[in-house]
């Protein structure tokens, strides 16, 4: 924590500033494990981007290998992966709204030494003489710190009706979640008490109520608790069972399909992503609604956060790809490869990478062009071996 903590020392957060326009929030443990599982798929799905150093410039782009490229691939932060520390980020703004981490720089803010995320009890992004400032209170030690907003990667899930913060599922949501729970309530009573025996005990002799009491507790607490599986009761002859019928209550699975597809609406997926049964057309609906767009919400936050206006004017950026690939058919994968084979834009062993197969090494490193293809400039000379005088002139 030794990068981490220089940095806040720097960047006091026992500066008192005037506030004049803020937004908070907090961090909201769900208890919903729908919610939870719903945050786990897409933080999972966002754990699998690959982050890279990209310039463009005349000749095209250029994929950096320098050391923030090295740095975002393989591990930001100390004590997290490329992949923990994208699902960290992820499963933060789904469940709270709000995802950060915090750009840790060298002793001269020449280089960054780690982006690390963390978990804030509680924050507040505010304006102060024109500059966004961000204070927090960590999760990790329960400090209080202040930085510059600047220094911070904030990535905002649902931010449509405020100013520096997303929405809180806790809010839309808290009535879907209460009936789903209520529901759920009731289905453990519904089982709980089907194997439960139901009645009163009528006594053949006379009993003063002390034993009465102490009986009719004896028996219940041997027969008529969810310990007594198989429904069954055994009685002497001092008294008799006279069981009172009761009608079995059904599990209400509308009103559960109801709260659920609520839920899921809400974030954007389907029950079938969360089981993980969709076909091929499910899962590019979901990348292309869901998880493209935190791809271009984390493209474009860490592109102005990590790069200056210089940089940036040189075309710099960091972009968050996928394998969008990865859950095709087989015959899909062939005829996208064919296609970009055909035309020289993949080498062969990027085509047999689609295919999931190993390469042939530096043999493989060339490009195929299908000669069926010309410029239509060049129509006359590919089939008659003469330029078309006509199109010359």
């Amino acid at each position: 924590m030794g990068i981490f903590q220089r940095l806040f020392k720097q960047r006091s957060s026992k500066v008192f500033l005037n506030i004049s326009k803020s937004e908070s929030g907090s961090n909201y443990n769900s208890r919903s494990e729908i919610i939870n599982s719903i945050a786990d798929r897409i933080a999972t799905q966002v754990s699998k981007l690959q982050p890279q150093v990209i310039r463009n410039n005349g000749n095209g782009t250029v994929i950096k290998n320098d050391n923030l490229a090295r740095l975002l691939s393989t591990r930001p932060c100390k004590e997290l992966n490329t992949s923990d520390w994208l699902y960290k980020i992820a499963y933060q703004a789904v469940i709270n709204g709000d995802g950060f981490a915090i750009i840790c720089y060298n002793d001269d803010y020449s280089e960054i030494k780690a982006i690390c995320p963390v978990i804030c009890s509680n924050y507040r992004i505010f304006e102060d003489k024109g500059i966004l400032f961000f204070r927090f209170i960590w999760s990790y030690d329960c400090k209080e710190y202040t930085l510059p907003y600047d220094f911070i990667i904030h990535l905002k899930d649902r931010p449509g009706t405020k100013r520096f913060i997303g929405s809180n599922p806790n809010d839309d949501l808290s009535t879907s979640v209460d009936m789903l729970e209520t529901t759920y309530n009731g289905i453990k009573n519904i089982v709980k008490n089907s194997a439960n025996l139901r009645g009163y005990l009528k006594f053949n002799n006379f009993i003063d109520e002390d034993d009465l009491k102490e009986t009719i507790k004896n028996f219940q607490e041997a027969y008529m608790t969810s310990e007594n599986e198989g429904g069954i009761a055994g009685i002497g002859s001092e008294y008799e069972f006279k069981e009172l019928s009761q009608t079995q209550n059904s599990i209400p699975t509308t009103q559960l399909s109801f709260f659920k597809t609520n839920i899921y609406d809400y974030f954007g997926v389907s029950e079938k992503i969360i089981r993980g049964e969709y076909s091929e057309n499910e899962w590019n609906n979901f990348y292309e609604t869901k998880i493209e767009p935190i791809a271009m919400k984390l493209s474009l936050e860490f592109t102005y956060k990590v790069f200056s206006e210089r940089e940036r004017g040189f075309g710099n950026k960091i972009v968050f790809i996928a394998n969008k690939l990865q859950y095709a058919t087989t015959q899909t994968k062939m005829t996208v490869m064919q296609t970009l084979f055909d035309r020289g834009f993949i080498t062969i062993n990027q085509g047999l990478e689609m295919m999931d197969m190993p390469s042939l090494g530096e043999e493989g490193d060339v490009r195929m062009v299908s000669l069926n293809y010309v410029k239509t400039d060049d129509q006359s000379l590919y089939q008659t071996g003469k330029e078309n005088n006509n199109a010359s002139n």
